[in-house]
């Protein structure tokens, strides 16, 4: 956790990781750097800490919110898996 917050409790954590999927479902329109942004903002990580919990480089995830990067469906779904989201192919009849 950025040391420039105060350590929240498991339940705190647990609300604002459910509040956090709401916010996402609730603007589709966002671009993926929008939400690796805002999930990492949100929940206090840094750049290192979010890297480690998502098994990506420091430089890949910077490239992504940078919006830089043209990421492999792997590398989005080990970022937003983390966070119980997975990108993927929706077919529209």
């Amino acid at each position: 956790m950025d040391k420039r917050f105060k350590p929240q409790t498991p339940e705190q954590e647990y609300e604002k990781r459910i509040n956090l999927t709401k916010v996402i479902k609730a603007n589709p329109d966002w671009t993926i750097a929008q939400i690796v942004t805002y999930i990492r903002s949100e929940l206090h990580l840094t750049l290192k800490e979010m890297s480690k919990f998502c098994k990506v480089s420091e430089k890949t995830l910077q490239k992504l919110e940078d919006g830089f990067d043209n990421p492999t469906l792997d590398t989005l779904n080990r970022v937003l898996g983390r966070f119980g989201m997975k990108m993927g192919v929706v077919f529209i009849e």
